[in-house]
């Protein structure tokens, strides 16, 4: 297991790292590569990549959720109209999400946890849910931001 500090640290800066670009392109460039945009897809740094990518790309749309299950894609729900994004591999979503619920500290049966996010200058919590394999992050109206 990786040192949730660093893990979270390495997740805040991947978001902070993808602010200047689309992560929707991104996301569908690595997805049309067959998820061989780097070189070994299921270390933890490529998994908190997707992650980051996930969650800024619901951020930039003003999204109220994203739900994310192992072989379909990323349903992001917005108040105008709900998308898809590219579902990563098995292998690096369900990484990715167990770094996720260690960083909330969602151990044994624990089925919510926050996870706050520092973004340059601006900070948001994000609620993690669990159930059954799907994870719900639900994000706070983020108005203007």
């Amino acid at each position: 297991m990786q040192d949730t500090q660093s893990s979270h640290q390495q997740l805040q800066q991947y978001i902070d790292c993808y602010l200047e670009t689309n992560p929707t392109t991104v996301l569908k460039q690595w997805d049309d590569d067959g998820w061989q945009g780097d070189s070994q897809l299921d270390t933890d740094e490529t998994c908190l990549k997707y992650i980051a990518l996930v969650l800024l790309d619901a951020m930039e749309h003003k999204a109220k959720k994203i739900v994310l299950e192992t072989g379909c894609p990323v349903l992001v729900a917005c108040s105008e109209e709900d998308y898809m994004l590219p579902a990563a591999p098995e292998s690096m979503l369900s990484r990715g999400l167990e770094i996720v619920r260690d960083i909330c500290g969602m151990e044994g049966g624990r089925t919510e946890g926050i996870l706050c996010l520092g973004i340059r200058s601006d900070s948001v919590e994000l609620k993690i849910e669990k159930s059954k394999g799907i994870h719900i992050i639900v994000l706070p109206d983020l108005g203007n931001v």
